[in-house]
């Protein structure tokens, strides 16, 4: 099974993701805002749909220039919205706590093929949004965030530490910061 390389837009922050047989992870596309303002607020321009690589934390592997790995959260309820300081560089999404395993790597930051896109997300419509392949979706998740539960391997994270907590503790944007990050996504 290959390994991914990924890395942030200056090099400094490198990785890769091990072993991503097909089966390790779901190729999909994001719509939404929170996605989309993760890259505005770090002064970026709005992609309009952002690529994910969905699979566990552990198949995550940071080899250098961990230091500079920070996380925001939109709201203090919402994701964790990790990226890189040497460039401001939107990487990855995990949710509150480690033993929900998920992680959202953005594909725009992989060199590799990462096959068909298997889900979309958030598909703007006249009248708001639906979603493409959502039920695959959650299932592969479910049935990753299950197995790595069952064998122990959540607590293998680049992204918490040995209690659970972030391994970094998270920035809340304030209000302005939020509206500010949001005013430069383009509405469909």
């Amino acid at each position: 099974m290959p390994d991914l390389p990924f890395a942030c837009r200056c090099g400094r922050l490198r990785g890769h993701l091990s072993d991503m047989d097909p089966s390790a992870y779901t190729h999909i596309v994001c719509h939404c805002d929170d996605c989309r303002a993760a890259y505005t607020h770090l002064g970026m321009a709005d992609p309009e749909k952002v690529g994910i690589v969905q699979t566990s934390q552990d198949q995550v592997h940071i080899d250098e220039g961990g230091e500079n790995l920070r996380v925001f959260r939109h709201t203090a309820k919402g994701a964790l919205r990790w990226y890189a300081t040497c460039c401001d560089t939107p990487l990855f999404y995990t949710p509150l706590k480690a033993r929900l395993v998920h992680v959202g790597v953005n594909a725009d930051r992989v060199d590799g093929d990462l096959g068909p896109v298997r889900a979309e997300g958030f598909v703007p419509t006249g009248s708001g949004h639906r979603h493409k392949g959502a039920l695959r979706m959650v299932g592969r998740m479910a049935t990753r965030m299950a197995a790595k539960n069952l064998n122990g391997q959540w607590r293998e994270t680049p992204f918490f530490d040995d209690e659970g907590a972030p391994a970094v503790p998270p920035q809340v944007l304030t209000r302005e910061q939020r509206a500010a990050a949001l005013m430069g996504v383009r509405q469909s």
